[in-house]
C-alpha cells in the first residue's frame, strides 16, 4: 500500500508540474500578444518555465519523500522532461532528435528538480 501511495504522490506532483507549466505559458503568451517580443525573449521564457516547474516539482517531491530528496528531485525533473519530449513527438509527428537543445533542456529539468529537492524541508513521519 505504501508503494502505491508513493507512486500516486509522484504522479500528482508530475501532473501539478505540467499544470503549472501550462499556466505560466498562458501568461507568457498573453504578454507576447500585448507586446512585440523577440525570439530570444520567447526562448528565455520557455527555459524559465522548465526551471520554475522543475524547481517546484523537486521541492514538492522532496518534501513528500523526506529522504534522498535530491534523487527524487532528479527523477521528477527527468520524468517531466520525458513527458514534454513525448508530447512534442506526438504533436509534431517527428522522431527523437537528441541535439544540443534537447540535451540541454533535459539537463536543465534534471538539475532544477535536484535543486528543488535539495532545498525542500524534510518532513519525517514518526
Amino acid at each position: 500500500m505504501k508503494k502505491r501511495g508513493s507512486m500516486l504522490s509522484f504522479f500528482l506532483v508530475l501532473s501539478g508540474m505540467l499544470l503549472l507549466s501550462a499556466l505560466i505559458l498562458l501568461v507568457l503568451s498573453a504578454v507576447m500578444l500585448k507586446n512585440a517580443m523577440t525570439p530570444n525573449f520567447v526562448a528565455g521564457g520557455v527555459i524559465s518555465v522548465y526551471v520554475i516547474s522543475s524547481l517546484v516539482g523537486g521541492f514538492l517531491i522532496g518534501q513528500i519523500k523526506g529522504r534522498q530528496k535530491f534523487i527524487w528531485g532528479v527523477l521528477i525533473g527527468v520524468s517531466y522532461f520525458f513527458v514534454l519530449l513525448l508530447a512534442g513527438k506526438i504533436i509534431y509527428h517527428s522522431g527523437l532528435h537528441f541535439d544540443f537543445q534537447t540535451v540541454s533542456s533535459g539537463l536543465i529539468c534534471a538539475v532544477s528538480g535536484m535543486i528543488g529537492g535539495m532545498i525542500a524541508p524534510a518532513v519525517y513521519k514518526s
